[in-house]
């Protein structure tokens, strides 16, 4: 079966076993922002497989399909598909659809774990609406982050994608349409959720570490803002000014806020352009 696939880093898993499974990926589309795809990259470079970062249009998708390519693989893809005569599409979600629509389901899911799981549904022309293929919860752990979420949701899509893929025509025509009244959209958290005062206290920071730690949190060190990736809190007694730095070596870099510290690692440590914050 001739195959486009659409998708970047986080269910890089699911192609690499379309690919083991002898599908013949024609062509991957990626959004090749910030790495983004690197991992996706990758795996196109050693298959020898064309990929496209600009968004596809109805006429190239279209020039697909008089190819012979009849399935849409779309897993964590940034752009919607124009809508075509495809025989099979389909989207993996990591929610529990119709519970947590949108492109960033897995930072809300930390504070929802009952919605925790994968969907795979069909592609149409409503963003995550198309009827249920298969679908699978899976538990979250006390303290879980986003990044643990992840792992959990791409094993399990690769899961749900194998079963899907051994009966495709049978699981296709029995779909479940999702139940509307039930829907719920979870737009992309803007920037300024991700930004930390050092008036914050230790629950706080703990919270917002859990949520968008993988993509970083914003503190102020040295009156500049930075993108932090990697740091640890600690509860602590002190009488430090708040945002003071109480301790630094050649990795490290202590500050302190309200009811402890955070212990930074400077390697991951990135200042922020303005532009990001605009």
């Amino acid at each position: 079966m001739k195959v486009l696939y659409f998708g970047n880093n986080l269910f890089s898993n699911c192609l690499t076993f379309m690919v083991n499974q002898g599908f013949s990926v024609e062509a991957v589309y990626i959004n090749d922002v910030e790495e983004n795809a690197s991992i996706v990259k990758r795996i196109c470079g050693i298959h020898k497989i064309m990929t496209h970062s600009l968004r596809p249009t109805k006429e190239e998708l279209d020039e697909y399909i008089k190819s012979g390519v009849t399935l849409f693989v779309v897993a964590d893809y940034g752009y919607r598909l124009p809508i075509t005569d495809i025989k099979y599409a389909f989207n993996i979600h990591p929610s529990l659809l119709p519970k947590g629509r949108g492109p960033t389901p897995l930072t809300y899911i930390v504070d929802l774990p009952e919605f925790a799981g994968v969907s795979i549904h069909k592609i149409t022309y409503m963003l995550d609406g198309g009827d249920i293929l298969l679908q699978e919860q899976f538990e979250v752990g006390q303290n879980e982050s986003i990044s643990s979420l992840m792992v959990k949701s791409s094993l399990l899509a690769e899961s749900l994608l194998q079963t899907l893929l051994n009966d495709l025509e049978t699981i296709y025509e029995s779909a479940t349409p999702q139940q509307k009244r039930l829907a719920t959209y979870w737009k992309q958290p803007s920037i300024e959720r991700r930004i930390m005062s050092w008036l914050n206290d230790t629950q706080q920071f703990r919270q917002a570490i859990r949520q968008y730690g993988h993509f970083g949190i914003l503190i102020t060190i040295y009156e500049e803002l930075f993108i932090v990736s990697q740091l640890e809190v600690a509860d602590f007694k002190h009488d430090y000014k708040l945002g003071s730095i109480i301790f630094e070596d050649q990795a490290l870099i202590s500050v302190a806020m309200n009811g402890g510290f955070a212990v930074v690692f400077k390697s991951s440590m990135v200042l922020v352009n303005s532009a990001v914050l605009e």
